[in-house]
């Protein structure tokens, strides 16, 4: 499997995680996933494609509930089960939920260091990877395109809005 292009946005005083982001890209697509908290509170966590983003014809923007990964979108099937793969490896390196038996060693370590933690969270060892010369703590992976960020935050429905006069 082609290696993810990863974006984290995490408000260590805040709201904590505020969002994870994983994709893959071809020649004339981006597929992947997004999670984070939305404007009420709530999770969001949701399956895109981003159809014709490196071509001249227009964009196409689909998204759908992880329960409906392998019901009738236009991803392939072989897409489908690669897109898979990747947010389960991506959330097992990345993620904690507040449910996971093994939450609460990670919460406490939270809680001594003082930094907030919501539903979703980073594995607390991986906070070490984000560069914290912003309030929103960050992580961009190699090869990570900005580009990518700015048009899913127009779409997507959780509460992190990329800034758009941030330098691409």
């Amino acid at each position: 499997m082609e290696t993810p292009r990863i974006f984290i946005a995490y408000a260590p005083r805040g709201a904590g995680l505020r969002c994870a982001l994983a994709y893959l890209a071809t020649e004339r697509d981006v597929y992947g996933w997004f999670t984070g908290p939305r404007e009420d509170g709530s999770v969001a966590a949701a399956f895109f494609a981003i159809e014709d983003f490196y071509t001249s014809r227009p964009v196409r923007y689909e998204a759908v509930d992880p329960a409906d990964l392998h019901s009738h979108w236009s991803l392939d099937e072989a897409r489908r089960h690669e897109v898979a793969q990747m947010q389960e490896a991506f959330a097992h390196e990345w993620l904690l939920y507040r449910d996971d038996p093994r939450a609460a060693a990670e919460l406490e370590a939270y809680a001594e260091a003082e930094l907030a933690a919501g539903e979703v969270n980073l594995r607390f060892e991986r906070i070490a990877k984000l560069s914290t010369l912003q309030p929103n703590w960050t992580y961009y992976s190699p090869h990570f395109e900005r580009a990518v960020l700015r048009h899913l935050a127009k779409r997507w429905p959780l509460e992190y809005r990329f800034d758009l006069t941030q330098a691409a």
